[in-house]
Order: C-alpha cells, then sequence, then structure tokens
C-alpha cells in the first residue's frame, strides 16, 4: 500500500481489496481508542510496511520522472487500465447500471478531464516549498488532507490528486526524500485528518449508495488515463513503443493480481 500511494495513479484502497484486507482496513481507521488498541497486530506491522513502501520508492519515482518521464506515465496508464475490471465487477454485484450511476461517471470523469487542462503545470509540479511558514503550512496541510482521503478510496489514487493540485514533487522529493521535517509537520497532520475524513465518507457512501460511488470512482480512474497521457510529454518515436508496451504488462500484472477479488474468491 505504500509502494502504490507514491505511484500516481494507482489506490492503496485498491491494493487493500486485492490483498483482501480492505474490511479490517476500515474498521481501524477511528478514534475509537478501544478499537485502535484491538487491531494492534494488524495496524502495527501495516504501518511500519507503508511507511517503508513509500520511504523506499520515493526515490525511484524521482529518478524515473527525471529520466524516463514517458515510459513512466505510460506505466501508470497501464496499472490503471488493469484496476478497471476489478472496479466493474463491484459495479455489477450491485446490480445493473442505471442512469444515476452513469451521471456519477460522467461527472467524475469531466472533473478530471477539466483539471487536466486548468492547471498551471501539467509536469506533476514543481518543488514550491523549501521552508515553513503559514502559506506553505496551510497549502501542505489541505494537499494532504485531500490526498489522504482520497488514498483510502478503492480505485481513486491521492498521488493523482497531489499531481492536480500540482504538489506531488513537493510532498515527495522535498517532504520525504530530502527529510524536511518542517514541512513534515503539516503534512503529517494533514494526513492523519484527511485519513479519518476520508474513511467516515467512503464507509457511508459504500454503505448507502455503492454502485454510484463505484461509477462516479471509474470516472475518475479514466481521467486519470487521460491525465497521464497528456502529462507524458508524449513524441512518435521508438520512446512511444516501448512505453506502450510497458502499459501493456502492467496492465496485465495488475489484471492478474486482482483477479481472484473479481471472481469473488
Amino acid at each position: 500500500m505504500g509502494i502504490a500511494n507514491v505511484i500516481p495513479g494507482v489506490s492503496g484502497g485498491t491494493i487493500a481489496i486485492i490483498f483482501n484486507i480492505y474490511d479490517e482496513l476500515m474498521e481501524c481507521i477511528t478514534i475509537n481508542i478501544k478499537t485502535i488498541f484491538k487491531h494492534l497486530n494488524f495496524l502495527i506491522p501495516l504501518g511500519i510496511g507503508m511507511i517503508c513502501g513509500i520511504i523506499g520508492l520515493s526515490k525511484l519515482m524521482e529518478i524515473l520522472f527525471d529520466n524516463f518521464p514517458t515510459q513512466t506515465y505510460f506505466a501508470f496508464v497501464g496499472i490503471i487500465i488493469g484496476s478497471l475490471p476489478l472496479m466493474f465487477s463491484k459495479v455489477k454485484a450491485n446490480g445493473k447500471i442505471d442512469l444515476k450511476s452513469i451521471i456519477s461517471f460522467l461527472i467524475m470523469f469531466s472533473i478530471m478531464i477539466l483539471t487536466t487542462y486548468t492547471k498551471t503545470d501539467k509536469e506533476a509540479g514543481e518543488v514550491l516549498f523549501t521552508t515553513l511558514n503559514f502559506n506553505s503550512f496551510l497549502i501542505l496541510f489541505f494537499s494532504m488532507a485531500l490526498a489522504s482521503a482520497t488514498m483510502i478510496i478503492p480505485g481513486v489514487s491521492g498521488s493523482m490528486l497531489l499531481i492536480v493540485l500540482g504538489m506531488y514533487k513537493t510532498i515527495m522529493f522535498e517532504v520525504i526524500n530530502n527529510r524536511n521535517i518542517p514541512l513534515l509537520i503539516p503534512s503529517a497532520l494533514g494526513g492523519i485528518v484527511g485519513i479519518l475524513l476520508g474513511a467516515k465518507l467512503i464507509r457511508v457512501l459504500l454503505e448507502k449508495f455503492p454502485k454510484i460511488t463505484y461509477m462516479g470512482i471509474i470516472g475518475l480512474l479514466i481521467g486519470s488515463a487521460y491525465q497521464l497521457v497528456y502529462q507524458s510529454g508524449i513524441n512518435f518515436d521508438f520512446n512511444l513503443f516501448i512505453s506502450i508496451l510497458i502499459m501493456c504488462l502492467m496492465a496485465v500484472i495488475i489484471y492478474l493480481f486482482s483477479l481472484s477479488e473479481i471472481k469473488g474468491e
């Protein structure tokens, strides 16, 4: 899950579903101390694993973005494509697609397309902040709150949202890679608040409107794939051929990982 949350377009929530820990994870994310202590045997190794995944992969992501941007973006597109069958299986499990579900899909897809063209920087953002002040505190806090809230929603990528907000490189490269402790404080606080609020929101949405929610998630996913292609700096050369091969490979890998969940096993 830590690795997934570093990669734009990949959902930590989807990974939790694939490894069959999502239900227990949702039960644990609460301010109820008794519930937290009850699940410590689950939370401690999960937390350590996520921290190791985030720290371990963030440096690699910086290298890939700097040296192989087109191939990296297309790999993310492949990951999104590979996760779509799992999301459609969730929709199918809750009945036929109706008009409300289609509207949910179109709204979420349209939002992602609009953000593609309204962002000031389509290159995943430069490092915007290196020092802590009132402005950087607020922006880091709310960016991480939003990203963390979406991180646990199956099919929605917190890192993808950071790209949309233009904060991906600031969080991943300056805060995590460079161990910028002052900037880490508002980022961590925002992350905690976002996870708690996001867990509450997703529980309500999936309980009351599961089909509409999953169709909205699919809209976000497909819109994210379009954004990634747009950001990739695509050129019609040999690199594009390699990038498409990588995309297909990643799509197959993710699909195979999620196959047992699709079959309901």
